[in-house]
This record gives structure tokens, C-alpha cells and sequence, in this order.
């Protein structure tokens, strides 16, 4: 069923409607990343024989600053609120510096005791996120390393008041039923409960369960620009030929450099797999205004995006921590779990498309303002991602 000319009123109440609907998702999203609000940190606690590793993520310029966590919510009503900024403008590399500087009061902050011994950390790495923009959170990650003594039984894990509350991660620990990770909210000064030094192998199921969780989660809801990216894919064509097309050959390519950058086959600074993933998605949405038809071209560019958008998922698979003596399964079911939340992107409106294909007027009215504001979007990660 088609719209003639005698609907003309009810076509532009419906664009104007569609236009503030755009605007206002569009203001929505450009705000997900922006705030000083103080977050709790996250603390990563794993056990290999009587190794033990704890990974600190953690907002530095909060802690180098040294504003009271938990006395403040926003770091602007703090009186070291000047400094926070100062820190927040440095460089990666200066920022990093600052904290070796800092590492040892940062070790006095921390306790992880033996039963009654407290355990001396040794600093393995400090990788500080590639954040620039001072109205965003800039997450640091800070990993320590510590023996536990032979007559060690448990281990119990506490912070100074002042860095705030945190969310304890114990990965030793068996997941539960649904493959999560052991995890408790501790606030500021909080002790967590004695830990059994005993290390616990989840079965296959469940380890295979917990990796696909991941890789749904990275796309839905923490990958923005994956979304974006797909939603691109969709709003080029709604017909299911031409999106399954496009669908198939972006799941190939970053599944292939998903694996190869896993295994470490290909290293590329993620500084550039960012800004690049984020120059795609404006390459994407301004495509779909200027072209109506799929060809090699089209399908060459998505396999070319895919193939990076795959880097950015191996630098994440390696970030939450799913290394290990179950690599390759974590790894393919990972790679699963992405899958999984592309269709949980695309299966909303796929299910709206007999609708759509009802509209003439659907590329001038939808299609097209959709894609422009993907393409604004993707040029404001852009900005954010390289300046």
C-alpha cells in the first residue's frame, strides 16, 4: 500500500516527528560519555597457584589529585577540582608518568593480606586508556603481582576510605549458574570477606556461557560504535537480500582479525583501530545518502571496516581478562557472543521491515536523516578519538 498526494498532511506530521525524534536521540547519545561524576572502581582479583594477580581500574586523575572519593559524587564540587582538570589534559604517556611517580603511596593504599600478613605488590603494568577528552571519565588500569607464603589460607582485600567505593571481581572463585563472575560492591574502607586461597576450574559449559556473555555484552550496550556501524548497514537497505549480504561479510572480516589479533598474529596501536572504526561509521552513513544500490564497491568497503572493527574486538577480548588455559574456546565463543549481539541489534527492526516496505517514501523520510545522524555521531567519536 502506497501514500499519494492526498496524504501530504499526515507526511508531515510524520517528518516532523521523525526530525525531533532524531534530534532528541541524537542529543541523547552524544551525552552517554560525558560527566564528572565519581564512579566506584573495579578491582580484578585473580589466583594462580599461589600467585596472585589484582588488576586496579581506576580514574587516576582522582586519585593523583587526591579528592575524597567518598566524601564527593562529582569531582567539580571537590576543592582539588582545579588540579583533577590539570591532570585530566595530560597525555597518556605524562599522565602514566605522574603514576609511577605515585606508585608506591598507591601500594600503601591497598591492602591485601594472608591472614594476618600484609603482602608486598609488585607493579607489572599500568596501561592508561587512550582518553584525551577532558569531559570524559579516563579509565587507568594498574596491575600488581604478589606471593602468597606456603602456610597463606586466606586472603582478604581492602583500599584506603578515601579512593571510594569499588566492585570486587574474584575470579578464582567457581561461577555461578549463569557463568558470571563472583563480584561485590564494597564502600569506601569496606573489607571484603575472607577468600579460601583455592584456585576452581568452571566446567565447559559454564566457561563457555560466561565468554559468549562477554561478547554480547561488548556490543550490547558497551559498543556504540559497533551498533552504529550495523545500524548503517541496515538503513542502506531494509531488504533482506542486500542487508544479509552486507551482514555476512563484516561477521567474516572481524572475525578473522578478532582471531589473528586474539593469538597476536596482528598488533596495531589501538589509538588508530579507534579513530578508524569511528571514520567508518561516517563513511558508512554518508554512503547510504549518496548511493541506492549494492555493489563491490560497497561490499569491498565493509569487508575492509570489518577487518578493523575485528582489532577492536581482540583488544577487548583481551581486556576482560578471558586468557587462559580455555583460550580457544573463550575465543571462538567470544566471537559467538558478538554474533549474538549484532542480531539483537538488527532483529527489532528487521521485524518492522513489512512496514517499511510499505512506505514509498521511506530513503528520503527514514533512511537518509538515520544515516546522517550516524554519520555525526561517528564524527564526534572521531574528534574525541583523535584530537
Amino acid at each position: 500500500m502506497y501514500f499519494y498526494t492526498g496524504d501530504l498532511e499526515i507526511k508531515k506530521m510524520f517528518s516532523r516527528g521523525i526530525l525531533v525524534l532524531s534530534i532528541v536521540v541524537f542529543g541523547f547519545l552524544t551525552t552517554l560519555t560525558y560527566g564528572h561524576g565519581i564512579k566506584p572502581s573495579t578491582v580484578e582479583y585473580r589466583v594462580y597457584d599461589r600467585n596472585i594477580e589484582i588488576n586496579l581500574s581506576i580514574n587516576a586523575e582522582l586519585f593523583l589529585s587526591e579528592i575524597d572519593a567518598s566524601r564527593f559524587i562529582d569531582t567539580s564540587d571537590a576543592p582539588e577540582a582545579e588540579l583533577y582538570d590539570e591532570l585530566r589534559k595530560l597525555k597518556a604517556d605524562k599522565l602514566e608518568s605522574k603514576i609511577k611517580d605515585s606508585i608506591n603511596k598507591l601500594k600503601d593504599s591497598v591492602f591485601l593480606r594472608a591472614d594476618q600478613q600484609l603482602l608486598s605488590l609488585d607493579l607489572d603494568t599500568i596501561r592508561v586508556q587512550d582518553e584525551e577528552n577532558e569531559e570524559n571519565v579516563r579509565i587507568t588500569t594498574i596491575s600488581f603481582k604478589t606471593i602468597v607464603p606456603n602456610d597463606g589460607k586466606q586472603i582478604t582485600f581492602a583500599w584506603e576510605k578515601n579512593l571510594g567505593s569499588l566492585i570486587f571481581r574474584d575470579f578464582s572463585r567457581e561461577k555461578d549458574n549463569a557463568g558470571k563472575v563472583y563480584s561485590k560492591w564494597l564502600k569506601a574502607g569496606e573489607i571484603i570477606s575472607p577468600m579460601p586461597l583455592a584456585e576452581r576450574k568452571p566446567n565447559l559449559s559454564t566457561t563457555i556461557w560466561s565468554a559468549i556473555q562477554q561478547g554480547i555484552k561488548h556490543i550490547v550496550p558497551g559498543g556504540l560504535d559497533h551498533i552504529l556501524f550495523v545500524l548503517g548497514l541496515f538503513f542502506f537497505s531494509y531488504k533482506i537480500g542486500p542487508l544479509l549480504s552486507q551482514v555476512t561479510i563484516f561477521t567474516i572480516a572481524h572475525s578473522i582479525t578478532l582471531i589473528l589479533g586474539s593469538l597476536g598474529y596482528i598488533q596495531v596501536p589501538s589509538v588508530f583501530v579507534e579513530a578508524i572504526i569511528a571514520a567508518s561509521i561516517i563513511w558508512i552513513g554518508l554512503e547510504n545518502v549518496i548511493r541506492t544500490k549494492l555493489n563491490v564497491s560497497r561490499i569491498g568497503v565493509i569487508f575492509c571496516f570489518g577487518l578493523l572493527h575485528g582489532l577492536g574486538f581482540a583488544s577487548m577480548f583481551k581486556q576482560r581478562g578471558l586468557e587462559g588455559s580455555d583460550y580457544l574456546i573463550n575465543l571462538f565463543s567470544f566471537n559467538l557472543g558478538v554474533e549474538i549481539g549484532q542480531l539483537l541489534v538488527l532483529t527489532p527492526f528487521i521485524l518492522i521491515t513489512p512496514i517499511l516496505s510499505r512506505i514509498s517514501w521511506y530513503r528520503v523520510i527514514i533512511s537518509i536523516p538515520a544515516s546522517i545522524i550516524i554519520a555525526l555521531i561517528g564524527a564526534k567519536m572521531f574528534v574525541e578519538r583523535v584530537i
